[in-house]
């Protein structure tokens, strides 16, 4: 088995597609962290503001200000959370544009909870390295 205990994060799911953020948030809380949900842009800064998410599982296609967005203002903070994209995108260029935004982690629609395992432990190996 892996190394479980693993340190409960907050964590900022963002997805426009309302099944997408309720399985992906039910996941997170069953697994003990501490999770707010936005379905656009803005509403995702406005969380992240108000709640300082150490892990971001970010949507790129999402109304009002796109994960693109988000994530490049994100990034401006000073202590700026971890941020996962979750896309559907198949273009090429996608890891280029990715790191381009600062963005951590590309993780590729659909996937199951084992790929968000992976991540969140990744995370928080980085989190207690840095520590």
């Amino acid at each position: 088995m892996s190394d479980k205990h693993q340190i409960s994060q907050r964590i900022l799911v963002v997805d426009d597609d309302a099944d997408i953020v309720d399985s992906v948030a039910t996941f997170l809380k069953s697994s003990g962290h501490q999770v707010v949900c936005a379905y656009n842009g803005e509403d995702a800064l406005q969380q992240a503001n108000e709640h300082h998410p150490q892990l971001v599982l970010l949507d790129i296609n999402i109304p009002m200000q796109d994960g693109w967005l988000v994530c490049s203002k994100l990034k401006l903070a000073k202590s700026a959370p971890t941020i996962v994209f979750m896309t559907g995108e198949t273009r090429k260029d996608l890891e280029q544009f990715a790191e381009f935004v600062h963005a951590d982690e590309l993780l590729r629609k659909p996937f199951g909870v084992k790929e968000i395992e992976q991540v969140i432990d990744e995370v928080g190996r980085q989190a207690r390295a840095s520590a």
